[in-house]
């Protein structure tokens, strides 16, 4: 048992940085797809399935308010009864209860859409097909997402930069952090594609299918004519030039069908590391289409997986084909073999962008999204898919026997009664049960691997125990950045017991490659308190000096002899600030209570009750002499000012300044605040900013 925690903090400072060092290390080729699971379907354990569905009107708007006895589901084309049905706003707070309540077929609480919408948090993932794509889509793709992160994206959206190549490596994970997100993208770089033809004449993945596939006689003599003219082939060596064309064909298509399979196997990773995230989730699938082999590959096999998984995940996915409005093959000059007389080249390839963009309609239909082809507006596409998974009718039926109840395949169809102009938008299977709480049964070191998937998401196994965690960062005397954290313990008692929780705390701070750059551990007695009364904490601080960069700090805690643990992540950014000029540190809440203390820890939770007093502080840096410096505070709370008193002038007795203020919460309604600080520079004409969110219950 004493060994135990050495162990754990080995394997938890080790995970990350393995897992980066195999993305990172090894340039971003195309990987050996992993084995294929032995099932592809989702199995449904309950009598009950659920299927959620959309409804729009002639343009294209959400239809609110239809009822239960309104909906028609045929399953296998037979009539079912619909247990359960109700609207949902995607990421709102009564998403997660209502998904209960139609697995449980019991009433679920009022779902109040309306106050839900604007503080519903979404996850939202971009999957950058990066094997399919070209320069130019790379870099419409990076100019779009960055229109996202600017303009689109809220504070309370969970958001993740992924990659078919994994390139993107550690930062693939989820967070509203801007500055990783940015990161992220700045990773894509353009992978070059084995099946990218460089020979004359050019040979494309569509026109290699058509040649070896479906045996196209009439274009591979185009190709052997081109081949010859291109290469001064004599035609006493025809045979020569068409040899080279059908191992050309048949070399591409085998290189194409390889690259699609890890595409998709990366695709399928990605649905199944969402299975635990609560709540319906967004994919917005970018590529510039490929090629589907159904007869001479596993594509068939691949999309099923990557579509079933999804519906398990509560995953709906939206196609993107960033090469927008663009000229076919065909009509492009620079990848033609030469004038063709006969029309063949040009009849053939016309089908080209359709044929390589069936996939993309297929992973979005079958999901119930929407493929959004063909358009230089990416960015309104992108708020299109926003707008129209923002809410869905959940609906919840019993399948009339056992081959419905198996398969997560069954063809369904949703119609509404009277109504035949809504149009409905539905997967093409079941969503997956919920997922429950693991049942964990090992040691809690093999329980913390199994517990983090690719999108940085760790599980956690205690609903007693809860941690949260406040990074910040200032300078030290020596001019360096040290970075802060705060880890807030507490212990919920549901079965009213007192005492105190022993609890071991791991922690350990990552850079962007994932690699370890400080760990800390410590013991601590955690009070336990009635799950009605107010928490008590206890608190884990620990400081490392670092250079400026983004850097992750991830936390473990558990119950001492138990395997129940859980867990907080924090990203954050450490400025490089220039010598002389003016700056803040962070801002650093503290909490006093009703009851007052004589000491006011970081509040890292960020919840405060509303018969508190709020505690900040920030340190101030390189003030100009004479020191003239003042204070603008506001409270908001969405777009209003709740709290904005006027500008206020600091004391500058000390020669390295901070300013700490307080107010009472009384006069606040419960809710989402953000608290934005000011620091001024009066003789510098310099001035610094920070904001934190904090909640008031």
């Amino acid at each position: 048992m004493n060994k135990r925690p050495d162990l754990l903090l080995a394997v938890f400072l080790c995970l990350v940085p393995l897992l980066a060092y195999a993305q990172d290390k090894k340039p971003p080729q195309p990987q050996k797809p992993p084995p294929p699971e032995t099932e592809d379907v989702v199995r449904i354990s309950t009598e009950l399935v659920q299927t959620d569905v959309m409804v729009f009107d002639n343009d294209g708007r959400f239809v609110p308010g239809l009822k239960r006895e309104q909906f028609e589901l045929l399953g296998e084309g037979q009539q079912q009864s619909i247990d359960f049905c109700e609207s949902v706003v995607s990421g709102g707070k009564d998403e997660g209860s209502t998904l209960r309540a139609a697995r449980d077929n019991k009433p679920s609480e009022p779902v109040t859409s309306e106050s839900d919408e604007s503080v519903r948090s979404r996850t939202i993932l971009f999957f950058v097909n990066d094997l399919h794509l070209s320069s130019s889509s790379l870099s419409r793709t990076h100019k779009t997402i960055i229109n996202f992160i600017n303009e689109m994206m809220r504070p309370e959206d969970q958001v993740a930069i992924t990659s078919a190549s994994g390139q993107i490596g550690f930062l693939q994970q989820l967070t509203n952090n801007p500055a990783v997100l940015r990161a992220a993208l700045d990773r894509l770089k353009m992978v070059p594609s084995g099946t990218r033809d460089g020979e004359r004449p050019h040979m494309s993945d569509y026109a290699a299918y058509l040649i070896a596939e479906r045996n196209d006689r009439a274009l591979f003599d185009y190709f052997v004519e081109a081949t010859m003219r291109a290469n001064a082939i004599p035609e006493a060596q025809r045979a020569v030039a068409a040899a080279l064309v059908e191992q050309r064909s048949r070399t591409i298509v085998r290189q194409s069908d390889f690259i699609v399979k890890n595409a998709l196997s990366s695709l399928v990773s990605l649905m199944n590391a969402t299975a635990k995230l609560p709540g319906r989730k967004l994919v917005f699938f970018v590529s510039e289409g490929f090629l589907p082999n159904f007869t001479g590959s596993d594509f068939t096999t691949m999309i099923r997986r990557a579509t079933s998984s999804a519906a398990r995940s509560a995953v709906v996915i939206y196609s993107l084909d960033p090469r927008g409005l663009f000229v076919d093959s065909a009509l492009d000059a620079s990848t033609g073999g030469g004038f063709d007389p006969t029309g063949v080249f040009q009849n053939r390839m016309s089908g080209e962008r359709n044929f390589t963009q069936e996939a993309l309609h297929a992973l979005a239909a079958d999901t119930g999204g929407r493929a959004l082809l063909n358009s230089n507006a990416l960015e309104d596409q992108i708020r299109r898919g926003l707008d129209e998974t923002s809410r869905y009718y959940l609906l919840a039926w019993r399948p009339a026997n056992e081959g419905q109840r198996a398969s997560n395949f069954s063809k369904i169809k949703v119609t509404i009664a009277g109504r035949p102009e809504l149009k409905v938008h539905l997967r093409r299977g079941y969503l997956g049960a919920p997922p429950g709480k693991s049942d964990v049964k090992v040691d809690t070191a093999s329980a913390t691997l199994e517990g983090t998937n690719p999108l940085g998401v760790a599980e956690t196994s205690s609903e007693e125990l809860q941690a949260a965690l406040a990074v910040g960062y200032k300078q030290t005397a020596s001019s360096a950045l040290q970075l802060t954290s705060s880890v807030q313990l507490s212990a919920r008692s549901h079965d009213g017991g007192s005492g105190t929780m022993v609890v071991n705390v791991l922690g350990a701070v990552f850079d962007t490659k994932g690699k370890g750059v400080g760990s800390f551990k410590q013991r601590i007695e955690v009070p336990r308190t009635g799950s009605q009364a107010p928490p008590a904490y206890a608190t884990v601080n620990h400081q490392v000096d670092l250079p400026p960069g983004l850097y992750q700090v991830r936390v473990l805690a558990y119950e001492r002899g138990t395997t129940r643990l859980t867990n907080a992540m924090e990203w954050i950014e450490l400025p490089k600030l220039k010598a002389g000029t003016f700056a803040i540190s962070s801002i650093f809440l503290g909490e006093i209570p009703a009851a007052g203390t004589a000491q006011v820890g970081v509040n890292a939770s960020g919840r405060f009750a509303r018969t508190s007093r709020m505690r900040f502080t920030t340190y101030i840096y390189n003030a100009k002499s004479p020191p003239n410096l003042a204070v603008q505070i506001k409270v908001m709370r969405g777009s209003e000012a709740v709290i904005a008193p006027a500008e206020t002038k600091i004391n500058t007795e000390k020669t390295s300044p901070t300013y700490t203020g307080e107010f009472p919460l009384s006069s606040l309604p419960p809710g989402d605040y953000v608290l934005h600080v000011t620091i001024s520079d009066k003789t510098a004409a310099a001035s610094g900013s920070k904001e934190l969110r904090f909640t008031i219950y």
